[in-house]
């Protein structure tokens, strides 16, 4: 009797979802195709879309329903589905996934179609070509982007008498200014609650003094080097000596204290961080706080440097499934996240930097009405997507996560926790990530050849090199060492 019951009480469950699903689908549903979009459920991705029925029809006369999925927001099930056949019709994703995706050969090639319909990389940053781009082929279109900087709240700084951070500066100007900073804030003999910022990204770090995580053809890990210690140890200063930002256990204390704050942001919008490092996306949280706490005036000051400025930069961006059965249709849906429609619910949203660098121009970008106490900063940030912006290097030999997963281990397990020395976390992340890209090319034969052949370009470049001469830009894959060899006037 139980049994027939829970079956019973379980077809009634499914048919009123089913009579939901149905009242909630627009009317005349049933003459179009319905398009699924994986993507994350990120409270401005609603009204990013709503505008596309009516451009839909402005513009083209096949029509379509689109479904955001914000179920199946996972690489691995969407790769599962995929090689199984069945799978979203469009995949939101990022910079990271690409090569991962491209790989197990999820992403429909985007080339033939991008340029006439006005989504080809010539509608974006040059920077982000690097992300949407795979041997000359487009498999992605952006959606947004993003570029890490500072963001100020000067009343922080106003409170405790401190001169604003400047928009440019070095690794000892950080510094100084940082310590002038806590000691103001945090008087002597108590608790310190205060911190100049959150965080420091170690990668720009490397990257300022000419050194990134991979080789000029992403063969080889190479931070087995004097410069990744020299930043390891700055990285300790500033956090257990100096205390410009704070120890893991103080950020675990912060979100575990009742009343304290919370989340990064709260800590930013209530002062205990005068500066988070982040992109202009944490707008669309820290305007919902200003309903109660009233805004915070802001600035941007781009992230400090040894000797090269540059920031790290993120694309998310969209693609189709290459078993998709609407591919056509799914064609008009990139064509609208190159429109200027498109680009201007980014604008208005703050999710980050509209695809097209067009409409960082305009007024409610650059100065939004609504939001005076954010006046030129978004700009700043838009002026850095345009000159200190690189991609993340990302090798095909070993996954991105696994990169990040080592690095991050070694650094904050091992020689944060006073397990190794900075030499130690150095060479073990270097030989644990080589491990794995030797591996990976002996497991796979397509790997392999690709291998061989950015190897033998390596030992043309490290000959180049030995010998003063410049190098050819194409025989470089790794997108920091592009645009570093230009900047120094080693590329031919």
């Amino acid at each position: 009797m139980n049994i027939r019951y829970t079956f019973l009480v379980g077809i009634a469950l499914l048919i009123t979802a089913s009579v939901i699903t149905q009242v909630n689908l627009p009317s005349g549903h049933g003459q179009y195709p319905v398009l699924h979009w994986l993507t994350d459920d990120n409270p401005a991705r609603v009204a990013q879309v709503a505008p596309l029925q009516k451009w839909l029809r402005r513009h083209h006369d096949p029509k379509f329903i689109l479904r955001m999925d914000f179920a199946n927001d996972d690489m691995s099930k969407f790769v599962i589905q995929g090689v199984s056949g069945d799978a979203d019709d469009l995949v939101d994703t990022f910079d990271t996934d690409l090569d991962y995706l491209h790989g197990c050969n999820l992403l429909y090639n985007l080339t033939p179609e991008a340029a006439k319909m006005g989504f080809d990389p010539s509608h974006t940053y040059p920077a982000a070509k690097a992300a949407i781009v795979r041997n000359g082929k487009q498999y992605l279109v952006p959606t947004n982007l993003g570029v890490e900087v500072y963001w100020v709240n000067k009343a922080a700084f106003a409170k405790y008498r401190q001169p604003q951070p400047p928009r440019t500066w070095t690794f000892a100007k950080f510094q100084r200014l940082g310590l002038a900073f806590v000691h103001a804030a945090n008087p002597p003999g108590r608790r310190r609650t205060v911190f100049f910022t959150d965080s420091v990204d170690t990668g720009v770090m490397r990257r300022s003094l000419g050194l990134s995580a991979f080789n000029e053809t992403l063969t080889r890990c190479i931070l087995r080097d004097p410069r990744y210690i020299h930043v390891l140890h700055l990285l300790y200063r500033w956090t257990f000596l100096d205390h410009l930002l704070p120890t893991p256990a103080q950020q675990a204390s912060f979100t575990s204290r009742p009343g304290y704050g919370g989340t990064t942001l709260q800590l930013f919008n209530s002062g205990r961080y005068a500066m988070i490092s982040t992109g202009r996306y944490m707008l669309i949280q820290l305007r919902k706080f200003y309903k109660t706490t009233g805004p915070v005036p802001l600035a941007v000051s781009e992230p400090p440097y040894g000797q090269f400025p540059n920031a790290s930069m993120g694309v998310r961006a969209t693609g189709i499934y290459i078993g998709s059965r609407h591919k056509q249709l799914a064609m008009y849906f990139l064509e609208y996240l190159a429109s200027r429609t498109y680009n201007m619910q980014i604008v208005k949203t703050a999710d980050g930097e509209p695809p097209n660098p067009v409409y960082t121009r305009t007024r409610e970008f650059l100065n939004p009405p609504q939001y005076p106490n954010e006046a030129g900063c978004s700009g700043v940030e838009a002026q850095g997507l345009k000159t200190i912006a690189i991609p993340s290097a990302f090798s095909p030999f070993v996954l991105p996560l696994t990169v990040q997963r080592i690095v991050q281990t070694q650094a904050e397990a091992g020689f944060m926790a006073g397990i190794y020395t900075a030499g130690q976390t150095a060479r073990l992340a270097a030989d644990r990530i080589n491990w794995h890209i030797a591996h990976n090319v002996r497991q796979n034969r397509r790997l392999r050849r690709l291998y061989d052949k950015l190897r033998h370009r390596q030992k043309i470049i490290d000959r180049l090199r030995k010998e003063g001469r410049t190098v050819p830009l194409r025989l470089i894959t790794n997108p920091f060492y592009r645009r570093y060899y230009l900047a120094k006037g080693w590329a031919g």
